[in-house]
Parts: structure tokens; C-alpha cells; sequence
């Protein structure tokens, strides 16, 4: 009996032994089995996006190289290796729009937008597809959603840029008053550079704020006095203003800098005739009736040869004119003058009057010399309502 029981327990042992030896067996061939698999798993991942970078590197080149029809398929087949990967989508959709898909590409991006809303660069996407699509409401929306949109890197410049590409686009669509408004918040937020100063500048003078657009050119010139582009927008655009001391004296720079440049040598030239014509605050009361005594002269003397040309029969801006001019509205009488600046300024308004009169005279002519000068004040002072 006892034998029995001792070979019973010798053949538990056995059983227990084998089951453990096939238990252990089993464990160690399916961990073997599970750290191929995983191996194989993620070379296949690996792989996989090997191939999508290696896909997106192409779309990118195509890109670069203009061909955005290639860069739609080879960024379709990335996403095919990783579905989902934000950066290609955004690069998809973009390709899309290069591609001139406008609508699918419009589609894609709020597809995007819808998940990140205050993505400054999907809204600026938006804004342009917008803009081509004629939408200005959409594109201003999305070009301001843009602005105050969150942006990786260097946010304070991509707003400013935003901006400033807003502005330009409400300058397109005849909003010069919202426009501007745009420029000089970007220029409250902009470094004192000349390079932005400049582009501020031109943008304001598109705007229709000559004022402004001067001011910034002065910054410009303040931090590279030498730049002759910017001397010569600056002084050419105080001269369209009719402000001919400025130009005057942003003339004098340019030509000192390069005396070789005829336009700017020949625009000094007029612009110092000018001044001696203008009868300018500032002057003596002497000095002033001499102006006025001298444009009145050269005014009469354009005014009698159209005169002359056309004989008896005038029309009747020159008949009003001539009569005027009969009826003693340009008085001569210098001590009259030197007591009355009331007929001084009667004396100017008749001169100005007269070439603005002789300009819409086919017969008479265009104004030359001294009195194209006389007309371009007499348009500058209409213009500013002096």
C-alpha cells in the first residue's frame, strides 16, 4: 500500500513537472512570437512614414517648382501612409488653391478651420480663397480672424504682415478709409525701420492719406538720408500735395546726393520758380504785392493772346472772364494793395481763376512755362481750399 502511494506521488510530480516544462515552453514561444510581431508592427509603421515623409518631401519640391498638381497627388498619397497628419493636410489644401481649385480648396480648409478656428494661418488660407472667390465680407472677416489668431514663431511680425496684406487687399476693393485705418495700426505697432517705413508710405499714399504717407517717408529718411528712392517718393509726393517748400527742400537732398539725376534737376528747377511766384506767408507786405503784381501780369498776357487767337467771338467762361478783368478785378495800383489784403487776395483769385479758365480752352492751348506754375498753384490752392 505504501509502495502505491509513493509511485502516485512520483507520477504528480512528473505530470506537474512535464505541464510546467509545456506551460513554460508555451510562455516563452509566445513572447518570442509577440516581440517578432511588434518588430514587424513598427518596421511596417516605420516604413509608412518613411514613405509619407518621403511623399510630402516631393509635394513640397513640386511646390516650390510651381507644379501644384503634383503636389496634390504626392500629398494625397502621404496622407494615404498617415492619415490624418495635420501638417499634410494643411499642405494638401494649400496645393489645392495653387493649383486653382479654389472651391476644393476652400472646402478642405474649413473642413480644418472647424477643428482649429483661431489658426492664424487657416484663416489667412480662408481670406485669400475668399477674396478670389469675390467674397469681400468672408475675406475681411477671415483676414482679421487671421490677425488675432494664434501663429507659430513670430506672431507680432505674421499679424503685422496680415495686416498689412489686408490693407492692400480693402485698397483693391475702394475702402480707403477702413484701409487706412489698417496702415496706421500696423505702423502704432511696427519697429522704426526704414524698409517698413517705406512700405507704410506707399501704401498710405495708394490710400489716399498723402499726409500720412509723407510723414513715414520722413521717418525713412531720418534713419537712411541717403536713400534716393525714398527722397525722391518723398519730395515728389510733397509736390502733388502742393507743400512746395517740403519738396523744395527734399529736392535739394536728392540732387546733392546725385546730381546726375535730370528728372530730380529739373523738378528743383520748377519747384524753386514756384516759390518765387507764390506770394507765401512769411513774406513782407512788400514782397507779397510784387508776387501777386508779377502772376497777374503773366496771367493778362495768356489771357490777351487767347484772345487775340479767337478773335470777337468768345465763349462765355471768357466773356464772365474778360469782363472781370475790364471792371478792374485786377487792380494794378501797388500802394492800394500794400493797404488792402482783401484786394490782394482778389488780385491772386482773378490770376488763377484766369489759367484755370484758359486751361479748358481747346483754342487757347496748354499752359506753359510760368503759367503751367500759375495754374498748378491756382489747383493746389482749390485743392486745399485756401
Amino acid at each position: 500500500m505504501a509502495t502505491d502511494t509513493k509511485e502516485l506521488s512520483i507520477s504528480r510530480r512528473k505530470l506537474i513537472l512535464r505541464d510546467s516544462v509545456a506551460f513554460l515552453s508555451l510562455t516563452l514561444i509566445t513572447v518570442v512570437l509577440f516581440a517578432i510581431t511588434l518588430f514587424l508592427f513598427r518596421s511596417f509603421m516605420a516604413h509608412r512614414t518613411e514613405l509619407a515623409k518621403r511623399w510630402s518631401d516631393r509635394g513640397q519640391a513640386a511646390l516650390t517648382a510651381a507644379k501644384p498638381e503634383q503636389a496634390i497627388a504626392a500629398y494625397r498619397t502621404a496622407l494615404s501612409y498617415a492619415p490624418g497628419e495635420h501638417a499634410y493636410e494643411l499642405k494638401l489644401a494649400q496645393a489645392l488653391g495653387e493649383a486653382g481649385r479654389t472651391e476644393e480648396s476652400y472646402n478642405y480648409f474649413m473642413g480644418l478651420w472647424e477643428t482649429e478656428p483661431g489658426s492664424g494661418f487657416i484663416n489667412l488660407q480662408l481670406a485669400r480663397l475668399a477674396a478670389q472667390k469675390r467674397d469681400v465680407q468672408d475675406a475681411t472677416n477671415f483676414y482679421r480672424a487671421s490677425i488675432y489668431g494664434t501663429w507659430e514663431g513670430d506672431g507680432v511680425q505674421r499679424r503685422r504682415e496680415v495686416r498689412l496684406e489686408l490693407a492692400q487687399y480693402l485698397i483693391s476693393q475702394h475702402d480707403a478709409v477702413a484701409a487706412r485705418t489698417d496702415l496706421l495700426i500696423a505702423g502704432g505697432n511696427a519697429p522704426d525701420t526704414p524698409e517698413i517705413d517705406n512700405t507704410l508710405a506707399r501704401m498710405l499714399e495708394q490710400a489716399g492719406d498723402a499726409a500720412d504717407a509723407l510723414s513715414y517717408y520722413r521717418k525713412a529718411i531720418a534713419v537712411d538720408p541717403k536713400n534716393q528712392t525714398t527722397l525722391d517718393n518723398a519730395a515728389n509726393l510733397a509736390y502733388a500735395m502742393g507743400d512746395f517748400n517740403a519738396a523744395h527742400t527734399l529736392l535739394e537732398r536728392a540732387v546733392r546726393n546725385h546730381k546726375d539725376d535730370a528728372d530730380d534737376v529739373t523738378l528743383l528747377a520748377r519747384t524753386e520758380r514756384l516759390l518765387q511766384l507764390m506770394p507765401a506767408e512769411g513774406l513782407s507786405a512788400k514782397e507779397k504785392v510784387d508776387r501777386a503784381l508779377a502772376d497777374r501780369a503773366i496771367a493778362k498776357k495768356r489771357l490777351n493772346s487767347c484772345i487775340a487767337q479767337r478773335g470777337t467771338a468768345l465763349p462765355a467762361g471768357l466773356q464772365v472772364l474778360n469782363e472781370r478783368w475790364a471792371n478792374g478785378g485786377g487792380v494794378t495800383n501797388r500802394a492800394a494793395l500794400l493797404q488792402d489784403t482783401d484786394k490782394q487776395a482778389a488780385v491772386l483769385q482773378l490770376t488763377y481763376d484766369t489759367e484755370m479758365e484758359l486751361e479748358t480752352d481747346q483754342v487757347c492751348g496748354s499752359a506753359t512755362g510760368d503759367d503751367a506754375l500759375l495754374l498748378l498753384l491756382a489747383k493746389s490752392m482749390q485743392k486745399t481750399g485756401q
